[in-house]
Order: structure tokens, then C-alpha cells, then sequence
């Protein structure tokens, strides 16, 4: 019950994200920022972690063999909408030094997906200038908005977790519900 309340309140104050991709495609000049300080609340990602027969087995192949994977623990989401489910194919995406599962649609590549990509999560050089952004009572920051210009219909987050020195991104180009369902539904994996 408090896991899907908290779920519920997550998806609630976090308001889905397109095709993961660098800080060169995120609108140069957001709207004012809408922040909103989570700190009494857990990240999902803080819930119990994720048995490895718990995700598709891609997610284990692409983090075993990332140059990254000593600074950057595998995440995944727990669970996907039945509809979206039975219909979405999980494979592997490039993200230069890191790890990346995208899940294609029957009519659409790279629906959505996740990544810990090669960049540093924490280095004074990351995009932070989202329309959305969060922060958790672990310090875990995360900030979304739509791409191409602020104009959606895909959205993109930036995903930071203390311990974790890499750059997850979390995409959907099924709207800004979407992600924020992905970002709801985000737990560690166990990597044994």
C-alpha cells in the first residue's frame, strides 16, 4: 500500500519523455522552472532493488559489458502497462561508455527506454535548466521536460542518484504521463 501510494504521489508531483538524447537537443531557453522539493518523500528508486529475472534480459548484457557499469547500477522499471507491454520489444541502445534498453513499438523506434549513459552525473557541466525538476530525501535529482524546442511531444529526464556517478536519462514519446510513469516505476536491479 505505501509503494503505491507513493507511486501515485510520485506520478502526482512529477506532472513521459521521448528518445534519449545529449544536452545538445534539450530546449536552449526552458520555461521558469517548476521545482518542487520531494525531500520527505523516497525516490522510487530507494524501494527494495529488482531480481535480475525481474527485467528483460537485455538490461544485464548491455550494463555487463558498459565501460561504466563500476559507477553506474543498473536501473530499471518494475513494471509496464499491460497494453504497452504486450506490445513493446526491449533492445539494446548506444550510449557512448555507458549502457541503454530502448523499447521499440510495432510503428515506433524508441518508444521509450532508459540509460545510464557516460557522462558524469554531478559535473558542474549538466543541463539543469529543466521546466520540471525534482529532488528526493536521498539528494536524488530529477529534471524533465519536452524536447525540440519545449513544444513535446517527446520528453526526456535527467536522472541523478547519490553513490551513482553517471547520467541516466529516461525517455518517452508517448507524453509527459508516460515519463513520469517510467520515473515512478525506476528501482535498482541486482546485478548477482
Amino acid at each position: 500500500m505505501r509503494d503505491v501510494a507513493r507511486q501515485l504521489l510520485f506520478a502526482t508531483l512529477l506532472g513521459g519523455l521521448a528518445g534519449c538524447r545529449s544536452a545538445a537537443t534539450v530546449p536552449p531557453s526552458p520555461p521558469p522552472p517548476s521545482s518542487v522539493d520531494d525531500a520527505a518523500l523516497p525516490a522510487p528508486w530507494a524501494a527494495a532493488r529488482l531480481a535480475p529475472s525481474a527485467v528483460p534480459p537485455v538490461y544485464l548484457t548491455v550494463w555487463r559489458a558498459a565501460e561504466n557499469r563500476s559507477r553506474c547500477a543498473l536501473l530499471a522499471p518494475t513494471r509496464l502497462t499491460p497494453a504497452v507491454a504486450s506490445q513493446a520489444r526491449a533492445r539494446a541502445a548506444s550510449f557512448g561508455g555507458g549502457w541503454g534498453v530502448a523499447y521499440d513499438l510495432p510503428d515506433e523506434r524508441s518508444a521509450f527506454g532508459v540509460a545510464g549513459t557516460g557522462a558524469r552525473a554531478w559535473s558542474g557541466d549538466v543541463y539543469d535548466a529543466w521546466p520540471e525538476r525534482r529532488v528526493f530525501a536521498d539528494g536524488s535529482r530529477v529534471g524533465y521536460g519536452p524536447e525540440g524546442g519545449g513544444a513535446g511531444p517527446n520528453w526526456l529526464a535527467y536522472v541523478r542518484v547519490p553513490g551513482q556517478d553517471c547520467l541516466y536519462n529516461v525517455w518517452s514519446r508517448r507524453g509527459r504521463a508516460h515519463l513520469e510513469e517510467l520515473l515512478a516505476e525506476l528501482r535498482f536491479v541486482s546485478s548477482e
